[in-house]
């Protein structure tokens, strides 16, 4: 089969095909509005590359909770909620997860593709734009490797599928196919380690652009799931720097508006919208029991907390409007990933000092208090259930349950209906953890090896 799958069988372009013509006119049209460096700086901006992560990702984890499922549901992200095997038989239409990942990746390459011979430019700019869009092609195939491959493995990454590594732009080249998961992640830190030397060192004047510190905080990320985690740390720390951006302090401001613009938050290292920025979650009543009554994540960003009771499901509901929630990376987690290698190493100060400064910042001053423990289970604890609090609805908890499964700490995971009637189960080391392959890929792809059903 022909690459006509990325174009066609990925359904890639339905939804930017008229964008697309307008400003890229990419083959098969015949037409390159892309000429000069310039060009291919501004298409570096454009909302389709600096939309990452797929809302519906929040959907797959266990802290959601929609109670307004039919009894026969049909809707894409009713399907992905209750974590069917395919969200959709209509071939026509993107893919949900792969058609937005593999959109940005067909982008990605039509910049590597084009911009050495690009016009009325520096050569150190062609560097720049290059080494930029290798890391948003590597941040997009972190996302796939993590949804359509098993979980991480060393013993058996070599040989675990995972998703074609596609570097072209041309609908006549052939399909590759599937790589293995060791594969994928080699490209992932092969193409960001590439892509350093030509960086800039910060991207303080507009976060959604590539530079050293974006490049190494998605290289923690990257490091983090393959379970290397004191070189995600290592990672980590370089991302923040010698002088690390403050964290928003909650205290300080009246509500969530005061959060500046994503763009220019010192605390957003790597900035990326999700592409639907602004839909609210409806949060399980036992993730809200998570929080301190006095932490004010749930006064600036969850609506109708009432008495903190939670007597009912579905009232309560997290409300990212005024303040976009980051889908790529930001000083908070890289925070995260060196207190879970502390942790893990048995260095509980250290561990504990990172929560804490993250902590310090949620909760009332007032009433807050630090965390402390000589007890390292309980430290593990305190880490993993800060990442669910601070990274909530960032697109992350279904990252971490793959994690967590695959080292026997997932119990099933239950959906239930407006009755509170169990309606699908997600029992540990499921099937689901790995999503299948769409029926729109297949389709173009028959040969194409399925995942396990």
């Amino acid at each position: 089969m022909r690459n006509k799958w990325i174009i066609c069988g990925l359904a890639v372009l339905f939804t930017t095909a008229t964008s697309c013509k307008k400003y890229l006119d990419i083959a098969p049209v015949g037409k390159t509005i892309l000429t000069n460096v310039s060009d291919y700086d501004l298409f570096l901006n454009s909302q389709d590359l600096t939309a990452s992560g797929a809302r519906e990702l929040n959907l797959l984890g266990d802290d959601v909770d929609v109670t307004t499922i039919p009894k026969t549901p049909d809707r894409v992200e009713d399907l992905i909620y209750l974590w069917n095997a395919q969200y959709s038989t209509d071939t026509k239409v993107p893919p949900a997860f792969w058609g937005r990942h593999y959109g940005n990746i067909y982008r990605f390459n039509a910049v590597l593709v084009g911009i050495d011979n690009a016009g009325n430019g520096t050569e150190r700019d062609r560097r720049r734009i290059k080494a930029e869009a290798l890391l948003g092609r590597a941040f997009e195939y972190l996302y796939l490797v993590n949804l359509y491959a098993k979980p991480y493995n060393a013993a058996t990454a070599a040989k675990d599928l995972a998703v074609p590594f596609v570097t072209s732009v041309d609908i006549s080249d052939a399909t590759p196919p599937r790589s293995t998961v060791a594969e994928i992640y080699d490209h992932i830190i092969g193409d960001i380690n590439a892509a350093i030397p030509d960086l800039p060192a910060n991207n303080t004047a507009n976060h959604f652009r590539g530079a050293v510190t974006a490049a190494n905080s998605v290289l923690a990320r990257a490091y983090l799931y393959t379970g290397r985690y004191e070189a995600a740390a290592k990672y980590a720390r370089l991302a923040m720097g010698d002088n690390p951006p403050a964290i928003l302090d909650y205290n300080t401001i009246a509500n969530k508006s005061a959060i500046p613009n994503m763009a220019i938050r010192p605390f957003d290292l790597y900035a990326r919208y999700s592409t639907n920025a602004s839909l609210k979650e409806y949060p399980t009543v036992a993730f809200l029991k998570m929080f301190d009554v006095s932490d004010l994540r749930l006064k600036l960003f969850y609506e109708n907390t009432g008495d903190y009771t939670y007597p009912k499901r579905g009232v309560v509901a997290f409300n990212p409007s005024g303040a976009v929630a980051n889908f790529g990376t930001c000083v908070e987690e890289m925070k995260l990933i060196i207190a879970e290698a502390a942790a893990r190493a048995g260095r509980l100060p250290e561990a504990l000092a990172q929560v804490n400064d993250i902590r310090k910042c949620r909760i009332k001053k007032e009433a807050y208090q630090p965390l402390s423990s000589t007890d390292a289970m309980e430290v593990m604890g305190f880490v993993m259930r800060e990442r669910r609090l601070e990274l909530a609805y960032k697109g992350l908890r279904w990252m971490d349950m793959r994690r967590l499964d695959a080292e026997n700490r997932m119990p099933a995971v239950y959906r239930y209906d407006a009755n509170n009637e169990a309606i699908a189960t997600l029992p540990p080391h499921g099937a689901r953890y790995t999503l299948q392959i769409p029926l729109a890929v297949l389709q173009f792809n028959p040969d194409m090896p399925r995942n396990d059903d």
